[in-house]
């Protein structure tokens, strides 16, 4: 059974844009993305090497050759240690399908941000 749970207001999320909180022993993660103001939830936990996987930034995925790079037009979040980018919408590592981070439907409601855990 899932329970929508609140994690913080919307202005700390503008202000710092990500939260992250504890829930049922896990940390998890709410992050504002940039470029169209969706919020998205994910484990804050990189399976490559366990980095604080929220600390790292939203941004379009880029495909090509060197010197030849273009944007997919898909949104990944990208680790802030070793740079594996992750899949928004599945959580699988683009690179690396093996690996995987859990993530969570997330919405702002009434001025506060909700998980659906």
């Amino acid at each position: 059974m899932s329970d929508w749970v609140d994690v913080g207001s919307a202005a700390d999320l503008e202000s710092a844009g990500r939260l992250v909180t504890r829930i049922g022993g896990r940390e998890v993660g709410v992050l504002l993305d940039p470029a169209d103001g969706r919020v998205r939830g994910v484990r804050n936990r990189c399976p490559h090497h366990g980095a604080p996987l929220c600390l790292g930034r939203i941004r379009d995925r880029e495909t090509g050759a060197p010197g030849r790079y273009e944007l997919s037009g898909r949104r990944v979040l990208r680790c802030p240690w070793h740079g594996w980018e992750f899949d928004l919408e599945t959580g699988r590592c683009v690179d690396e399908p093996s690996l995987r981070t859990a993530v969570y439907e997330a919405q702002v409601v009434d001025g506060r941000v909700r998980l659906l855990v």
